[in-house]
């Protein structure tokens, strides 16, 4: 089954008209479709919102679809009786099995025409903007973000972005600190056929280059900076429709939302608004605005999109100069986003504290971090006096200073993961609060990896995939 052929049967799956044979190949299809299953959700939508509008005028609409059959074979009769004719004629469609399933069609697809006819003629529907976008080899836009730090001061931050599905992603960007005006130029290229990072300091003539492990790399492809995602988000949670406005030129439909489910709830006060192009059905600004965490609120403004522009493998080959040199993290992994990576996190946690941190997030990374620096001065547990001795044969200062940032960078992932995984839908849990490095058998984290399927990682770090009524068996001994 293809794209066009899945989409035909859609509104028959969802009015249940399909027989078993159908709905197997529809399932398969959708499996591994994520156009159609956009399509679906935002059928299922309309479906939802005709439903909540009211029985009688669902009535209505079938009563006003069998009049109009009756009205045609009515007039191909040419009946001089035609009030009883038309009477006949319904009872009979109505009790043939399958005129009755041609009916029940053909007021589903008048269900969904109706509803499209009751919006302005020129609106747009999110799941088209997905399956649009989704055909897009290659596009280039512009970002601006402000960061309001009640204790860190305001920064602002400008990119340029430019995105291939073949090459990679381009961004050039600069930040400011508003507090001293200094500013920091980065030129980095995310290359995934050599799974690595380039990031070129402009500002202090630097580079450095950055493995990523294959989870790593699949997980950036959810990052909140990419316009595909972020549209599907919108189909995946609450949004409302705030009519058109011209924006650069161009008429362009409004959507917001303001459902912390947008972001998986990793963020409050959040406030979200994309501007569709009313003829071409892509995006033309998109606006965001959270607070991420007490005292520090983000705003985004994406615009000046390029859809569908030519690159070629130039555009994303770094050119760094000659007098650049490297910096202290060149040649380092980054952080691992999977579940070894979060492991390895705590294992270290552990290993210096004796203890796993009781959440995760940017104030309970900035608090092990300090309790770690501690333990370096005071501390004789074996883990920590082994990382002294690896400080001191390091050879110099440069080094040592390497061995250590690589060490630290690891628990990036303790507050990365956690966010890519709330932004997917997975419901990461945490229960650092009560688990302890002693306690073998029970659930540490767990995060849904499909529908009755959940990864969880345990108190002595290993890790499992289990179903839910399993999980639910372990939570259940959790202390209270």
């Amino acid at each position: 089954m293809n794209c066009a052929e899945c989409k035909e049967q859609l509104v028959l799956h969802i009015e249940q008209l399909l027989d078993d044979a159908q709905e197997r190949q529809l399932a398969e299809h959708l499996e591994s479709c994520r156009s159609c299953q956009a399509e679906l959700r935002e059928l299922e939508i309309l479906q939802g919102r005709l439903v909540r509008n009211g029985e009688a005028a669902r009535g209505d609409l079938e009563d006003q679809v069998m009049n109009r059959i009756i009205r045609e074979q009515n007039v191909r009769l040419k009946s001089a009786a035609q009030a009883s004719a038309g009477l006949r004629l319904r009872r009979f469609l109505m009790r043939s099995p399958m005129t009755r399933v041609a009916a029940a069609a053909v007021v589903a697809v008048a269900c969904v025409l109706a509803f499209s006819m009751w919006r302005d003629t020129t609106s747009v529907t999110l799941a088209a903007v997905v399956a649009k976008v989704e055909q897009i080899q290659a596009y280039l836009y512009r970002e601006s973000a402000t960061t309001h730090d009640q204790s860190q001061g305001d920064r602002t931050l400008e990119a340029t972005v430019l995105t291939s599905n073949e090459y990679g992603v381009r961004s050039e960007q600069t930040t400011v600190n508003a507090a001293d005006g200094r500013q920091t130029r980065l030129l980095s290229y995310l290359l995934p056929r050599k799974k690595s990072i380039v990031i070129l300091n402009l500002t202090e003539k630097q580079y450095g280059r950055r493995e990523l492990d294959d989870a790593t790399l699949a997980n950036m492809k959810t990052d909140n900076r990419d316009p595909r995602e972020m549209i599907k988000r919108f189909l995946a949670c609450e949004y409302s429709e705030l009519g058109t406005e011209v924006i650069d030129g161009v008429t362009a439909q409004g959507f917001a939302t303001t459902d912390p489910a947008y972001l998986g709830n990793t963020a409050e006060n959040l406030s979200a608004r994309l501007w569709v192009d009313v003829e071409t059905w892509l995006p033309v600004r998109y606006e965001l605005e959270m607070d991420i965490r007490e005292g520090v609120r983000i705003s985004v403004v994406q615009e000046g999109y390029q859809w569908s522009i030519p690159v070629v493998a130039g555009d994303f080959e770094p050119d760094i100069p000659a007098d650049f040199t490297t910096d202290q993290m060149d040649g380092t992994p980054m952080p691992s986003y999977s579940d070894q990576g979060v492991i390895d996190a705590l294992r270290i946690a552990a290993d210096f504290t004796g203890r796993y941190p009781e959440t995760l997030g940017h104030d309970a990374l900035q608090q092990l971090v300090k309790q770690m620096t501690e333990a370096l001065n005071t501390s004789d547990r074996p883990a920590v006096q082994q990382f002294r001795e690896e400080l001191k044969s390091a050879g110099s200062r440069e080094a040592a200073m390497q061995v250590s940032q690589g060490r630290f960078m690891k628990l990036m992932t303790l507050t990365m993961f956690p966010l890519m995984l709330a932004g997917q839908g997975a419901e990461p849990v945490y229960h650092g609060y009560v688990v302890t490095p002693s306690d073998a058998e029970l659930p540490l984290m767990r995060w849904k990896v499909s529908d009755g399927q959940y990864r969880v990682i345990f108190g002595d770090l290993h890790a499992e995939t289990v179903t839910a009524e399993v999980l639910a068996e372990l939570e259940a001994a959790l202390p209270q």
